[in-house]
């Protein structure tokens, strides 16, 4: 299928609702597309936590109250932060179906005290297991940064490093959450631990916002961009169960059904939005992604090979880490950003001559992965 039009908000602590924030991302993917709301068959919406932070559940009614009289099929999908990307892997599925599909995701998160969205935001891992002891993402993430560091003998520098790249992008992105914030190496090293080794910049902020697509099975402009390949998958979802903590299971085997399907190998790809909803989760993607070898991850980011000049850029619009996670809009957002750089839309991040680009979209440590492959213009 092809996208033919994408919208989003800006992303942070935003003063809209949830209702005004999907609106707001449907309205602009139809303004940037050729279609009228009247051509969509069937829209998708994507999301996490409405009922704990919005009371509001059923959200395929209430985006049906934001568009009356067409009583479109409309459904919610939750996988956790892997919302966006499998409401998008859904549509896929569905295409033989329908022609005109719109997906559209959001969250408004800053709603609730923080200890409360952390107990909430808990539930993306294994109740018995992991909730109930306390272990919180943060806590998990830092688990699997400090096995890494054993294993491969990389250091919180080279995490500082990441951060401080994604944070660079940022600031070139209008509509990130921390478009307007410089820190330096310093700043990432000596910010304030959260959970050794993981300091403060190793950890993505809360954000509220939304982002929406419209895939169509017909091209309808040379803007359109096609998803050539796509996988979706699972693993264990506490960690408790997994022997080795450094690599995702899920990531790996949903990267191979997304590049057998393009046909092509990870080394043809020119770009990629990677789930770094901590640091550390964007080395191992990279090292699960085959786009080096398990445990060369630090040597790309030391060589700056995925900066915007390098030979891989890697996160373009800031990533999680500096252009924000509302979760639902997040895997929505990640092929937002690689359809603007595909189509040569991206101003001053832009990528020249990028012809293929991927998407990883994670739900808890691993627990879901959702990869997709977007093809450019010839």
């Amino acid at each position: 299928m092809y996208v033919t039009g994408i919208g989003r908000t800006k992303f942070g602590m935003l003063n809209k609702s949830l209702h005004e924030l999907l609106y707001d991302a449907i309205y602009k993917a139809l303004h940037d597309s050729t279609m009228d709301i009247a051509d969509i068959d069937i829209i998708i919406v994507a999301n996490f936590l409405s009922g704990c932070t919005q009371s509001q559940l059923h959200l395929g009614s209430v985006v049906s109250s934001l568009l009356p009289g067409l009583n479109l099929p409309a459904y919610r999908i939750e996988a956790a932060c892997a919302s966006g990307g499998l409401a998008i892997y859904q549509a896929l599925s569905m295409s033989e179906k329908f022609n005109n599909i719109l997906v559209v995701g959001g969250e408004r998160l800053n709603t609730i005290p923080n200890k409360d969205l952390t107990k909430n935001i808990a539930m993306a891992g294994d109740f018995l297991r992991d909730q109930q002891e306390g272990l919180i993402f943060p806590a998990q993430y830092a688990f699997v940064a400090s096995q890494y560091f054993k294993k491969y003998g990389a250091t919180h520098n080279d995490l500082a490093l990441v951060t401080l790249k994604n944070y660079a992008n940022a600031s070139k992105n209008p509509l990130a959450h921390f478009n307007y914030k410089d820190i330096s190496l310093d700043t990432i090293n000596f910010s304030q631990m959260i959970c050794s080794p993981l300091r403060l910049f190793d950890c993505c902020a809360i954000s509220d916002g939304a982002a929406a697509i419209i895939l169509s099975r017909e091209k309808k402009t040379d803007r359109d961009i096609e998803i050539i390949g796509a996988g979706a998958r699972t693993d264990v979802i506490s960690l408790s169960n997994r022997k080795d903590f450094t690599t995702f299971a899920s990531t790996k085997l949903a990267a191979k059904d997304a590049y057998n399907m393009a046909k092509i190998r990870p080394k043809d790809i020119d770009i990629a939005e990677l789930h770094d909803c901590f640091s550390i989760a964007e080395l191992v993607a990279m090292e699960d992604l085959d786009f080096c070898k398990i445990g060369e991850g630090i040597s790309l980011i030391r060589a700056s090979e995925t900066t915007l000049s390098g030979s891989l850029p890697i996160n373009t619009d800031g990533g999680l880490l500096g252009d924000g996670h509302p979760i639902g809009a997040t895997g929505i957002a990640q092929i937002y950003e690689i359809v603007e750089q595909l189509r040569g839309e991206s101003k001053y991040r832009q990528i020249h001559n990028a012809k293929l680009g991927l998407t990883h979209n994670v739900g808890g440590v691993g627990g879901t992965a959702v990869v997709l492959i977007l093809e450019g213009p010839s």
